[in-house]
């Protein structure tokens, strides 16, 4: 029997599956069982439901993923495309949506998962002439197999075998995508059925769909796979470690110390009622309560029992500790500042080694769209490199200009301590003006805005 997935796949998928459900929220993390959150011993399946249903899962890794892939999508990204493959703007990827879901979605798997893959494609039936190629997408989990080796004097992607979705087929049976050199670019397609074989899964058939592929441009055969496999690092097919692995594991730890947490308050949160002395069926209390009037035998005694001690408070702390720990993991939306016993130098680096991450996941999601763009144009003949362009912003943090500061800047601009260009950009750093518009494209609104008024009728700054 053929194995198809590469050695390391197995081991990555279930570091892949656990990122995913923790993103996806406490729902699905519940509906997980003990997987997640293991029965304490003794536990009744009753009690362990209810411990399961009390707990409160912090959906830190979601809200930090979020507000990453926000601070970059905030500004529209700028974009030169040649007209013939200007489409693409709006029809970027197989299923028809626009260049900037594309980018969302590449940077979303980018930074949580650590790995993505884009092939670039022509539409085949049913496409209109002239129409622009397209990008199909794939994620950690559809990547199965990848082959990297020396070509002409430079590595290259030689072998990669894809899953693709087929809602068509029978069950245990996969659709893949099987994309190699031989040495030109050929691309198969195959029927897999699977079954297990122990903790394994083994092949037991591979049926080759339809011919051969050999795709080519104005006659002539490609000799490169027209695809990137990307991660926050670099664009090689090498598997990284998923960069929200650590703090999913924390995030994770935090909801198991959260269900100890709140089942110690529901256990200990209510007096319980105890009663010492000759008691009988008959004269059992039965109820508790202002409506309820206990008779007791002569000489008995009651109270309630209450908790006393620093158990909970201990949770509590480890709580605390834990959430702390996941702000240093990169979930600055957790705290604002720094945590506790951290000095003002430590939170610099904290938010320094965060940008990092963002910052390089972000080149490396511009060059691989910006590589396939490149091709696409190549493919179409209708430019050159140079006539393709995609520019994401790095401004990851709002910078919303103060009014006392804009007011001194006017006033330092009308004391002419400072030139007009000056007080421009300073406007668009602040993001009082498009963040994508040239200083001459202001000036030029600006002279044509007749409520605006000339500069020469400005009053100087010490008559403001």
């Amino acid at each position: 029997m053929t194995k198809i997935n590469h050695r390391t796949y197995q081991e990555q998928r279930q570091a892949y599956d656990k990122i995913r459900d923790v993103i996806a929220g406490e729902d699905r993390l519940k509906n997980a069982g003990s997987q997640y959150l293991p029965q304490p011993e003794g536990m009744t399946s009753t009690q362990y439901n209810r411990y399961v249903q009390g707990s409160s899962f912090y959906a830190v890794a979601e809200r930090t993923l979020r507000g990453m892939v926000g601070s970059v999508t905030r500004n529209a990204p700028i974009l030169e495309l040649p007209d013939r493959i200007a489409s693409m703007r709006d029809a970027a990827t197989f299923e028809g949506h626009s260049l900037d879901v594309l980018l969302e979605d590449t940077l979303h798997e980018v930074l949580s998962i650590g790995r993505y893959a884009m092939v670039l494609d022509y539409p085949t039936e049913g496409a209109a002439p002239g129409s622009a190629p397209f990008i199909s997408t794939f994620n950690a989990e559809s990547i199965l197999d990848w082959k990297e080796e020396l070509v002409g004097g430079r590595q290259k992607l030689t072998r990669l075998r894809l899953h693709e979705d087929n809602d068509d087929l029978d069950d245990g049976v996969e659709q893949h995508l099987l994309l190699t050199l031989e040495p030109a670019y050929t691309v198969r397609r195959f029927h897999v059925s699977r079954k297990r074989n122990g903790p394994e899964i083994a092949t037991t058939s591979e049926v080759q769909i339809g011919e051969d592929i050999v795709p080519t441009i104005d006659g002539a055969p490609l000799f490169d796979i027209p695809a990137v496999i990307v991660s926050p690092y670099n664009l090689k097919a090498d598997v990284e470690k998923p960069p929200f692995l650590d703090l999913v594991n924390v995030n994770l730890a935090h909801w198991r110390v959260s269900a100890d947490y709140y089942w110690s308050l529901y256990l200990t949160s209510q007096p319980t009622p105890w009663v010492a002395g000759s008691l009988n069926e008959k004269n059992m209390p039965r109820q508790i309560g202002s409506g309820a009037f206990w008779v007791l035998p002569q000489g008995a005694t009651a109270g309630m029992l209450e908790f006393t001690g620093a158990g909970i408070a201990a949770q509590k702390t480890a709580l605390d500790d834990l959430t702390a720990q996941m702000a240093t993991l990169g979930a600055r939306m957790v705290y604002d500042g720094k945590g506790r016993n951290e000095t003002t130098d430590t939170a610099k680096l904290r938010t320094r080694s965060e940008l990092s991450l963002l910052h390089s996941s972000v080149n490396m999601v511009e060059a691989a769209i910006l590589k396939l763009l490149r091709l696409a144009a190549e493919w179409t003949q209708t430019g050159t490199q140079d006539q393709v362009s995609l520019k994401l912003h790095r401004d990851f943090i709002t910078a919303q200009m103060d009014p006392a500061v804009l007011t001194a800047l006017i006033k330092a601009w009308q004391a002419g301590a400072i030139s007009h260009d000056t007080l421009l950009m300073n406007l668009k750093k602040g993001e009082l003006m498009d963040v994508n518009r040239a200083l001459d494209d202001e000036r030029d609104l600006i002279e044509e805005d007749e409520n605006v008024l000339p500069f020469s009728t400005l009053p100087e700054a010490g008559n403001v």
